[in-house]
């Protein structure tokens, strides 16, 4: 058997060892050492193949795939920098357990550390920021190295799934010649099926949890990402308790079509602005914190007799806050759905009243609010929010985007799914990440709310929209720089600091990056505009730029216009 061929009997065997483990997907960066590896997913039938060059587009995009489908993809490169360039999306897709599946290709061993082109050291390259490194043998065409080639695809496809969920990084070392036989047959030769369970909890400690919890005053609190369908089995539990739900844009709660009054979609305005005249006996989390830091400063404010538990199905103690006195190590929906079953005491309607009351007059003191009727990018944020169709994809950027969408949303009947990059919160990739979210399912409404750094920072992504015709709108909400940095401490600064260092303005012109990457283009001059260029897409989705014009020191004075309100009303400063 020639190299050639044991090459690719080895290599075609991982494919389909990953096959077997439910691999469909797959985003390949060019190169040469990878020449084998990409040639072998790209012509297999059954994996859908992206090609992008820009590696640290690829691996968001990839990202942004594999966030939708719920399953996991592939991304491969070829050797040295090209790698590291995965190193942002790694982070991310860690932090918030997304199952990529890293193939980087390598110099064999005999060409490292001896100043070979292009061969830099990629053992455990990505550190602790995946699940498993696994370094692949050099490829051979025995039976017990086709079997081990196929156990370490399955397996690396298995390990990113389970729980929690992550990335696995795998590098091959390659010897010359790289083109594999293109002769071989690329079917699926075997498969292994893999049987996997939940945690659950024990009848006895469920029952100890219905009876601390039934009948007392509770609030949810809700974070992580979520599905719709799995958002609906927390409001079911907030609603079987009578206890109000506080949770995370992106856990899709707020977004949901159900108008239950128990969702406090309000609660980072009034949180900290009330005079409480009862305190909860217990609070239940769900995953890592939401993004409200005025809820975190809430919950740190509660005396030691409220029982904090926290229910967290990774098992890492995604705990910030440190207050947990009951840890419970189960699956959430599993979990939620056997609590609900089991509730059959309610809390006194006076708990969540005081809730609703909070959350009304929140609601009516933003109505009352001129600012609220006219374009900025406040009330730009909550009309996408309204205009998402029903089963539609919004993609949120950090920083001002997702807090607007946080403080704001109000109760619409439309049923979509909210998406981010909350794991680390950076604001690289959001471009790439939302065409990987768009491309899963491209038939239906796709938006991306995003500001104009962070549209600067991934303008390489829109290379994927114009090659694959992906119909995603992009709202920008541009006020030329980091409007984020107005609402925090950096502000107090001089102008001339602040300016350069954290106002960054960037000064583009974005109808020629339109232009560039075959965008339409429009600036949206007023709410009525905006709204019925976001009603369009819901019926003919297109590859779009619709730009508004935002002014950092207006958005600021909206929010202080906003709490000064809410003080009055609500208790505090009367």
């Amino acid at each position: 058997m020639t190299t050639q061929s044991e090459m690719t009997n080895y290599l075609q065997t991982f494919v389909e060892g990953m096959i077997s483990s439910g691999v469909e997907q797959a985003v390949i960066s060019p190169g040469s050492r990878s020449t084998p590896l990409a040639l072998l997913l790209h012509r297999q039938e059954q994996i859908e193949t992206f090609i992008e060059v820009d590696e640290r587009s690829a691996a968001f995009f990839a990202l942004g795939l594999s966030k939708a489908s719920c399953k996991p993809v592939v991304l491969l490169c070829t050797s040295g920098t090209a790698a590291a360039n995965y190193y942002p999306a790694i982070c991310e897709a860690n932090a918030s357990h997304i199952p990529l599946i890293v193939l980087t290709t390598d110099r064999p061993h005999e060409l490292r550390q001896v100043g070979a082109p292009q061969a830099m050291d990629q053992f455990h390259l990505f550190q602790h920021h995946v699940k498993e490194f696994i370094e692949m043998a050099i490829p051979e065409g025995t039976k017990v190295m086709l079997d081990y080639a196929y156990w370490q695809g399955m397996r690396a496809i298995d390990t990113a799934c389970q729980t929690p969920k992550g990335p696995v990084h795998l590098n091959f070392p390659l010897r010359e010649p790289l083109l594999p036989d293109l002769n071989r047959s690329l079917f699926a030769e075997r498969t292994t099926e893999i049987f996997a369970g939940k945690k659950q909890l024990s009848e006895k400690q469920l029952i100890e949890c219905v009876d601390a919890w039934q009948g007392k005053k509770g609030v949810l609190v809700v974070g992580g990402t979520h599905t719709p369908e799995e958002a609906a089995v927390f409001i079911e539990l907030a609603e079987r308790l009578s206890w109000p739900i506080l949770s995370d844009p992106l856990a899709n709660i707020t977004s949901s079509s159900n108008d239950s009054p128990l969702i406090m979609r309000y609660a980072d305005l009034f949180i900290q602005e009330v005079e409480m005249s009862q305190y909860p006996d217990v609070v239940v989390r769900f995953g890592m914190m939401p993004i409200s830091k005025n809820t975190m400063f809430w919950l740190q404010s509660l005396n030691e007799t409220t029982m904090v538990y926290f229910v967290d199905e990774t098992g890492e103690w995604q705990d910030q806050l440190k207050q947990t006195q009951v840890a419970i190590q189960a699956d959430e929906q599993t979990f939620a759905k056997e609590i609900t079953e089991r509730i059959i005491r309610r809390t006194s309607d006076s708990w969540c009243n005081q809730w609703i009351d909070w959350q009304e007059t929140t609601e009516q003191q933003l109505t009352e609010l001129s600012e609220m009727k006219t374009l900025n990018e406040t009330t730009a944020s909550i009309l996408v929010h309204k205009k998402m169709a029903k089963k539609g994809q919004l993609f949120v950027s950090n920083s001002n985007a997702i807090r607007f969408l946080d403080r704001f949303s109000t109760p619409d009947n439309n049923q979509y799914q909210l998406f981010g990059n909350r794991g680390i919160n950076g604001i690289d990739g959001i471009i790439s990440t939302a065409l990987g979210v768009c491309a899963t399912n491209p038939e239906r409404q796709n938006v991306l709310l995003i500001g104009d750094l962070a549209m600067y920072h991934d303008m390489n992504g829109l290379l994927l929209a114009k090659r694959y015709n992906l119909p995603l709108t992009i709202v920008l909400l541009n006020n030329n720089g980091g409007g984020i940095f107005s609402f925090l401490s950096q502000r107090q600064l001089e102008k001339d600091d602040f300016e350069p260092i954290f106002g960054t303005p960037i000064d583009l012109d974005f109808s020629l990056v339109a232009q560039l990457y075959d965008a339409e283009y429009v600036k949206a001059e007023s709410l009525e505009q905006l709204e019925l260029l976001l009603e369009a897409t819901q019926k003919q989705p297109k590859f779009q730029l619709i730009e508004v014009i935002g002014d950092r020191q207006e958005n600021v004075l909206l929010y202080e216009r906003v709490v000064d309100g809410l003080k009055e009303k609500l208790g505090k400063n009367k």
